[in-house]
């Protein structure tokens, strides 16, 4: 039986394969499935992914802030546009992009789209060569796709662990557990305790603090805070005033995901990094269990052709990575092209 073959049998089975690009490896036409003189590790498999490989890299740029990779970004046509995660670019650091011949450029960033957590950035006319996009319809479980890595200079391969979905929105937390006995006559409820990586106690709030306020809402109950705090996502920046004693305290809390403060984040990170910022709310995703950082979010995800099936889109969790499927990200750069009018603060 092929590997391939061996695959779609066991789609539970993950095999990643990380490994250093040559310039000299040689491009070939990509089979469906290897010929068993290529079913090895090592230097075989690299050939065999060689033009999947090449394309990824030509087309891929490191997205640097403050001299440290944030994302990477995919050249998507030859005026120089790219397209990159938008939630991992902060709006006020300056950008720098690293081309594949290793030039480093001060990208224009153009327009965000919020619903698919992409932003449009500009650089000069022939820095990077434009992805080829593929088909991202009817890919079946453990169908071999590759990405970058977040320094743009090595390839992980892996398969298609799913089928395409939406990912729902998931409301941000604060991480606080409340006081069961509030009175919804009186103002405000009080804070009980946090949970392991609680935003508001990063914050500064503390045990015993009453929450009368969120934004211009009143509260009054664990219910009113708990309907207030769920209109806003993950990262979602959210004004709270609380009353400590006698005394009236604004904060402004970056609100997370649930899993990331009362689940098991500190061990899963220990045991495999960390995940992205944003990693719910999409329309639409292709899975794969390429284990990226979220550093390597808004690369290209391909196939053994070297096409371009989707752009990396989130680090799930420590086995599962999300990508907008090639489809949807063409869309949503002609909107972008079409909202960048002049550059965006």
């Amino acid at each position: 039986m092929s590997i391939l073959g061996e695959f779609h049998r066991r789609a539970t089975l993950s095999v990643v394969i990380t490994m250093q690009i040559a310039s000299s490896a040689p491009a070939q036409n990509s089979p469906d499935e290897l010929p068993s003189a290529l079913r090895l590790n090592g230097a075989e498999t690299v050939r065999a992914f060689g033009q999947g490989g090449t394309a990824a890299r030509q087309s891929t740029l490191a997205i640097l802030q403050g001299g440290k990779n944030v994302a990477l970004a995919t050249a998507i046509d030859s005026a120089g546009h790219l397209l990159t995660k938008s939630s991992e670019i902060e709006v006020d650091a300056p950008l720098s992009a690293v081309t594949p011949s290793g030039e480093k450029l001060q990208p224009v960033l153009l327009a965000r789209d919020p619903a698919n957590d992409l932003a449009l950035l500009k650089i000069p006319e022939g820095k990077a060569v434009p992805v080829i996009w593929g088909n991202p319809d009817n890919l079946s479980q453990g169908t071999w796709v590759a990405a970058m890595t977040n320094n743009a200079d090595s390839l992980m391969i892996g398969v298609i662990s799913a089928t395409r979905r939406e990912i729902k929105r998931r409301p941000g937390v604060l991480g606080v557990t409340l006081d069961p006995n509030d009175d919804p006559d009186e103002l405000g409820v009080a804070i009980d305790g946090f949970g392991p990586n609680s935003p508001a106690q990063k914050k500064g709030m503390q045990s015993g603090d009453l929450i009368i306020r969120v934004q211009n809402t009143v509260i009054k109950s664990r219910r009113e805070l708990a309907d207030a705090i769920s209109q806003f996502d993950p990262m979602d920046e959210v004004k709270l005033k609380i009353l400590r004693g006698e005394e009236g305290i604004p904060f402004t809390v970056t609100l997370n995901y649930k899993s990331n403060v009362f689940d098991m984040l500190d061990r899963n990170q220990r045991m495999s990094g960390k995940t992205s910022k944003r990693k719910a709310g999409f329309s639409d995703v292709l899975q794969h269990e390429l284990p990226l950082t979220p550093q390597a979010m808004g690369g290209a995800l391909v196939n053994l052709q070297g096409k371009a099936i989707g752009i990396n889109i989130a680090r799930a969790d420590r086995v599962t990575t999300f990508a907008l499927p090639a489809t949807l990200a063409i869309k949503a750069a002609e909107q972008l092209k079409l909202q960048a009018k002049q550059p965006i603060k």
